[in-house]
């Protein structure tokens, strides 16, 4: 019940902010601060065709709040060089410079943003990757917090990144420092130091150092961060902003806050604290970023440009078409669910059509079940009815490579996987989207029953035996990297099998291709959601 509450909550919250309006600066501006918190964002122009999120509408808000504030605190909480069709090009740079701009000022350092790293920061992990990403911090005009961070001895340097800060404003100060997930472990790094002994080093230090507000700037799972902010008093922040999920959430944990916005800027976290009294109660806002707000004229100019110059350079490297990536490849003629929000909590027929086809080229080999980390699904907007999927949709949706392999299991084993499944349901890349198989999910439990192979009679059962041909990509596998949980399955249980790298994109690539009058694919209730459906009755 825990995410219902917070979704609650946090509609309460939008309602508020869609209710605010300009103010003017009022007399004690010394001792507030305004702070706006982002996450996840990969897209600079936003997603929905640029109707929604995007960073010129990040700019558009600060700029506004900056009218009515004197002191306005820009905070990112990780996941911004990749992975996106754009830093597939470029490694990061049209971010970097997008990002740069959100003080409305190019080549100014903007000494009021602080980010910190995601672990998709970590995508270029390789030692050979250290210049590239000193470059790109280097590049940075803000300033990067890594205080848990140990790197190696050759290893990233910038004197953009800083172990933390202690900003002042008026006569009251404020302390930052951050946390990043040790889900992935690039070559340049020494270790990851947990929240435990990170909140217990530097909550004391900035409070002895005179902060009057301290704040943790985290990438990590929320329960982690709800249990950083269960810590003993003295090594608790007062708020937590945080990433990593990608949907806007709320939670509380004795009176203080833990707040995260939807990914792709598609809203941001707003809170006004008065430094004077920073133990009286906040009141986050959630601030949608749609096109009901005008982006930022200037960022907009220069993030099209960017993507425009990005596009081109794709297309000339392959020797297309100055537009090869609005090449129409389909239509669709029902809406294809795709938004992270969903896709990654719920059976979606866009999940439904992908795991079907993984699962249709692996028949030669006797493939029983497909099973998608929808976390490799990153459109994060839906195709609307009669909408054309393009080539670029194509890229965006993909920007790994899908590499399936048939591995086979015991029977019993995918009790195990599939109840890591639904484990921590707050819109994680491990959610899996199936193919040859049927379950109950209860979100309220976190749990799954009546698992029922379609190549059996019965439900899978404590005493089933025998085992099953299973389709998951290779990255779930693979033993360099964090396999999105899934360490029950290893690489050497992969079958000789000639589909062995199929990749999604050229299925779906071809099925577009096999059906010129578009596609209509539906969800068929494979995975029955007893919260929303009568689950009882259609399993």
């Amino acid at each position: 019940m825990k995410n219902y509450k917070a979704i609650l909550i946090f509609g309460c919250l939008i309602v508020l902010a869609g209710c605010q309006h300009a103010t003017k600066k009022t007399n004690n501006d010394d001792q507030q601060l305004t702070l706006i918190a982002i996450n996840d964002v990969y897209r600079i122009a936003g997603i929905n065709q640029g109707k929604t999120g995007g960073l010129a509408r990040v700019r558009a808000l600060r700029a506004r709040l900056q009218e009515e504030s004197e002191h306005v605190l820009l905070l990112h909480a990780g996941d911004f060089l990749h992975p996106s069709f754009n830093s597939k090009q470029d490694d990061g740079r049209a971010m970097i410079q997008t990002m740069n701009y959100l003080d409305g000022q190019a080549d100014a350092f903007d000494n009021e943003m602080l980010v910190t790293f995601g672990n998709h920061e970590f995508d270029k992990g390789r030692l050979k990757h250290v210049p590239l990403m000193n470059d790109l911090l280097n590049q940075s005009e803000f300033t990067w917090l890594d205080s848990n961070i140990e790197w190696t001895a050759n290893g990233i340097q910038s004197d953009h990144i800083k172990p933390y800060a202690l900003k002042k404003y008026g006569s009251y100060q404020v302390g930052i420092f951050s946390m990043t997930t040790d889900m992935v472990h690039p070559e340049y790094i020494e270790r990851f130091d947990d929240y435990h002994k990170t909140a217990a080093h530097y909550v004391p230090m900035l409070r002895r150092a005179g902060a009057d507000f301290v704040i943790a700037l985290t990438h990590q799972t929320m329960p982690d961060d709800l249990d950083m902010m269960a810590l003993p008093e003295a090594h608790r922040p007062d708020i937590i902003f945080g990433g990593h999920e990608h949907f806007a959430q709320a939670e509380t944990v004795d009176g203080r806050w833990v707040l995260k916005a939807d990914a792709d800027a598609a809203s941001a976290v707003v809170v006004t604290v008065n430094l004077a009294r920073p133990e009286a109660a906040l009141l986050p806002q959630v601030v949608p970023l749609e096109d009901n707000m005008t982006p930022d004229p200037d960022a907009l100019a220069l993030i099209e440009q960017l993507n425009s110059e990005i596009e081109q350079q794709y297309c000339a490297s392959h020797e297309a078409d100055a537009r090869c990536l609005q090449q129409v490849l389909g239509t669709t003629r029902t809406e294809l669910v795709a938004e992270e929000t969903t896709i990654r909590r719920f059976e979606t027929n866009l999940g439904d059509l992908l795991a079907d086809l993984s699962l249709q080229a692996f028949s030669a080999c006797e493939a029983d079940v497909a099973l998608l980390n929808s976390g490799s699904i990153r459109l994060n907007q839906n195709i609307p009815t009669g909408g054309d999927i393009t080539v670029k949709h194509l890229h965006e949706m993909f920007p790994y490579d899908s590499n399936l392999q048939l591995i086979e299991i015991p029977k019993l084993l995918l009790r195990d996987i599939l109840q890591h499944s639904v484990s921590n349901w707050t819109a994680n890349g491990h959610w899996l989207q199936v193919a040859g198989l049927s379950f109950i999910h209860d979100p309220s439990t976190e749990s799954v029953s009546h698992i029922h192979l379609q190549k059996d009679a019965l439900a899978l059962s404590d005493t089933s035996t025998g085992t099953v041909r299973v389709v998951m990509p290779h990255y779930l596998l693979s033993a360099n990297t964090d396999q999105d949980g899934y360490t029950m399955v290893n690489e050497d249980m992969i079958q000789a099998c000639d589909a062995n790298g199929s990749e999604l994109k050229s299925l779906l690539s071809d099925y577009l291709n096999r059906h010129p009058h578009g596609i209509a694919p539906k969800r068929d209730y494979r995975i029955c959601n007893n919260t929303r459906e009568q689950c009882v009755n259609e399993h």
